[in-house]
């Protein structure tokens, strides 16, 4: 997972530099390459108030509060990136549905999955993953006949994921219980 992550941010990171961007967005760029999180999203905050540099700054900090697991934090700013035209990404929608995840917000997070995955661009390896996190965070928000059909669209794809069969099971239990 942390792996997968990684590479999120890489891409991520790779938009900055694909829009041209000032030099404070540089710098928190460098900040978070370095895993200086912190200044990082000090220096994206300051550039978050230049209405030319506000967008990536908001993409910015959103990956920096991901990376300190203040999830609401990383929910918020991600929103903003998105309200202010940053450009929409597979990558950026699953970090906006992990952040909402993690701080309990499973609606919105299953949500950002559906939407990230059925963007282009999205490879095979992270539609996958959203798909198991949509799954779960449907579970988790009570809404275990979506989260089942969801499971069953899982495994025609990716029939042998032993950890999403088990859920199947357990959803089957669940029926009738929203």
């Amino acid at each position: 997972m942390k792996k997968r992550i990684g590479m999120i941010m890489a891409a991520c990171l790779l938009s900055f530099t694909m829009t041209g961007c000032a030099t404070q967005i540089d710098k928190g760029k460098s900040l978070l390459e370095e895993g200086k999180y912190e200044q990082a999203a000090e220096t994206f905050e300051k550039a978050s108030k230049d209405s030319d540099m506000e967008k990536e700054a908001y993409r910015g900090l959103g990956i920096s509060y991901y990376e300190l697991e203040q999830y609401d934090k990383a929910a918020s700013a991600f929103e903003s990136a998105l309200e202010k035209g940053a450009g929409a990404t597979p990558e950026l929608y699953n970090l906006l549905g992990i952040s909402y995840m993690q701080s309990g917000q499973y609606e919105k997070a299953a949500d950002s999955f559906e939407t990230g995955s059925q963007m282009e661009g999205a490879g095979d390896d992270l539609k996958k993953e959203m798909a198991y996190n949509q799954i779960f965070s449907l579970e988790k928000a009570g809404k275990y006949t979506e989260a089942r059909e969801k499971t069953d669209a899982y495994l025609q794809t990716w029939p042998d994921d032993e950890d999403v069969k088990k859920e199947a099971e357990f959803l089957e239990t669940q029926a009738g219980n929203e």
